[in-house]
């Protein structure tokens, strides 16, 4: 007696709806995990002088590029002026930009804005000479969080390759 197989194809792979699907989930993962390193990005900035509705931490945004297609990602940076300095701190040898300090000595230091204005220089140069170091909000951030990014790709059936954009490794 001779037995007769028969194989029918089901399913995503033989449907044509496995792409959709693949992308479906990247494009969910690469939401939710920009969204979780904003999140601890900003619960680890320092609020400076301009407060949470001003300055660096108001600046700092994450968003998804390029949704739909293979080459999803996703930025979480920052838009000031100053952002990379206060992250990587400053090494000595350079002056903070003139003017940049007479907020800080204003509201730190309890001095009216003339009186800041004649003693910034000497602020700026003691910088200059002993730099300062950073507070690496957004390194922490990533270190913090690198195992959670993990377990949620491999939630989505998804492996991750890291790539840290910004600065040279």
């Amino acid at each position: 007696m001779k037995q007769k197989i028969s194989i029918k194809h089901a399913g995503p792979l033989f449907d044509g709806t496995a792409p959709g699907l693949f992308q479906d989930s990247a494009d969910a993962l690469v939401a939710e995990v920009v969204t979780l390193l904003e999140a601890a990005v900003r619960s680890m900035t320092p609020v400076g002088v301009f407060g949470a509705q001003g300055g660096l931490l108001a600046g700092i945004h994450g968003e998804v590029y390029n949704h739909g297609t293979p080459q999803v990602y996703g930025v979480v940076g920052h838009q000031s002026g100053y952002g990379d300095v206060r992250e990587e701190g400053r090494r000595p040898g350079k002056m903070p930009p003139a003017g940049s300090l007479v907020r800080w000595i204003e509201v730190v230091l309890g001095a009216d804005k003339r009186h800041a204005e004649r003693i910034e220089y000497v602020i700026r140069r003691k910088i200059a000479q002993k730099g300062y170091d950073g507070a690496y909000m957004f390194d922490q951030a990533f270190a913090a969080n690198e195992s959670r990014i993990t377990e949620i790709a491999e939630s989505k059936g998804l492996l991750l390759a890291f790539h840290l954009g910004g600065r040279d490794a």
